[in-house]
């Protein structure tokens, strides 16, 4: 997620073991009984990449954040939902690393005479979208995570793609940048 970019990302493609994606499956069924099914299935035949053949592929929609939140967060990486960015001179957009602030006393702090109101750089934070994000808001926008198993049979690997979309804020606001139809209809 970077705030020069527009926040349709292309799908993240994985060639994982299917031992690596029944943990993650796991995960998308935690807090249920159950194991939780896919949203959708679907069957095709790949014909422009290799391996060819008929495969299935099975599609989870989570439309919470809190939700992709627990799936993908460990205690070595968080997933960041957030990200702040520094507009440079340049037009061009950096992470923001908040710097470490050194605690005065409060003794300290009785003694200034003036307050000085408290430079805050523009505040600019790309977002994770997952659900509605609006009142207006009809559909959610999904977390989408895709699996295609034995893409590789005898090695037991499949593909997971997962396909997602980031929002920007400006001072709060959220920023419209150029529409595009939801993420569940692009191909």
């Amino acid at each position: 997620m970077h705030y020069q970019f527009n926040g349709r990302p292309e799908p993240l493609v994985f060639h994982v073991p299917q031992i690596f994606f029944d943990a993650l499956q796991q995960r998308i069924s935690m807090g249920s009984k159950k194991k939780r099914l896919p949203n959708f299935t679907s069957g095709f035949v790949r014909k422009d990449a290799v391996p060819l053949g008929t495969f299935s592929k099975y599609t989870w929609q989570i439309t919470n954040v809190l939700q992709v939140k627990q799936i993908f967060d460990t205690p070595e990486v968080p997933l960041e939902v957030t990200r702040s960015f520094i507009e440079n001179r340049d037009g061009t957009y950096e992470l923001f690393k908040c710097p470490k602030v050194q605690v005065e006393s409060i003794a300290e702090a009785y003694r200034r005479v003036e307050k000085q109101p408290t430079i805050r750089p523009l505040e600019l934070k790309t977002f994770l979208r997952v659900g509605n994000m609006s009142p207006e808001q009809k559909e959610p926008t999904p977390f989408i995570i895709e699996w295609i198993p034995d893409i590789l049979p005898r090695l037991k690997i499949g593909e997971m793609r997962i396909k997602l979309v980031y929002g920007h804020h400006r001072n709060g606001h959220i920023e419209c940048r150029e529409q595009q139809p939801p993420l569940g209809t692009q191909s």
